[in-house]
């Protein structure tokens, strides 16, 4: 229930315009002028949230923690296993093969695959039933594009439960125990992913992927785009998941 909260209040067309409307709403039995200049900034936030600039600074603090990890560095391989966690698939047989997969999940586990056949480990998966016609797990279609890409399907392990980065790490725990893993996920995704696997005592080399940001950026004015708003938002799902996972859980 909270995770499908946070998803819709993670963007800012969502959250910006609701406030807005709350504190016009409040404005109408409100003489304060104060009150009525405040309730023009929810529109301001959005701006900034859809300009190029704020966005990446807004999802640069956490991406950049984690480093790039190549192919062919020696340190991933001293992990005992390869660990993708899913982001989505979109069953639709009418579709190209290449079509079902958003970005996420594309990059992990095209740069997991790559990692497989630089060093053969052992790949594991998690990742339950989302979309309400689906009839096969997130782990199940992960495992069809990794045998796609030429992985062995006795290397891949996979437990198709969880909905969501808690509950997958939780499904993978047992399997894990014991095993320093490489982890593959978006960049932004790796703070909260590495906490929950800590939980459980799971040593994590992380492996940062899809990142919405450039290691080096500078100032840059630029007119409000959809892809801006697409990173801030998706900084703000992180933001509110590291809030709940931090103080609610």
């Amino acid at each position: 229930m909270l995770a499908d909260i946070a998803t819709s209040l993670s963007s800012p067309l969502v959250h910006s315009t609701l406030m807005f409307v709350l504190l016009r709403f409040a404005c109408l039995f409100s003489t304060s002028k104060l009150l009525s200049f405040f309730s023009f900034l929810p529109l301001g936030w959005l701006l900034l949230c859809s300009m190029t600039y704020p966005s990446v600074i807004l999802i640069k603090h956490l991406e950049d923690p984690y480093p790039t990890i190549k192919i062919e560095s020696k340190v991933w391989r001293q992990t005992d296993a390869i660990v993708i966690l899913a982001c989505n698939y979109v069953e639709d047989d009418d579709l190209p093969f290449v079509s079902r997969w958003p970005n996420c999940s594309m990059q992990r586990n095209h740069y997991a695959a790559q990692m497989y056949h630089s060093v053969n480990k052992p790949i594991y998966l998690a990742g339950g039933i989302l979309g309400r016609r689906d009839v096969y797990s997130q782990a199940a279609h992960n495992q069809e594009f990794l045998t796609t890409m030429g992985v062995n399907s006795h290397d891949i392990f996979i437990n198709s439960k969880g909905n969501n980065t808690e509950t997958e790490v939780a499904a993978l725990a047992e399997m894990l125990d014991g095993k320093y893993i490489s982890l593959v996920t978006s960049a932004s995704h790796l703070t909260r992913a590495i906490t929950y696997f800590e939980d459980y005592n799971i040593k994590v080399l992380p492996i940062p992927v899809e990142h919405l940001s450039r290691k080096n950026v500078e100032p840059v004015l630029g007119l409000p785009n959809a892809s801006s708003l697409y990173r801030s938002e998706r900084a703000l799902h992180e933001y509110l998941g590291l809030i709940y996972q931090n103080y609610l859980r």
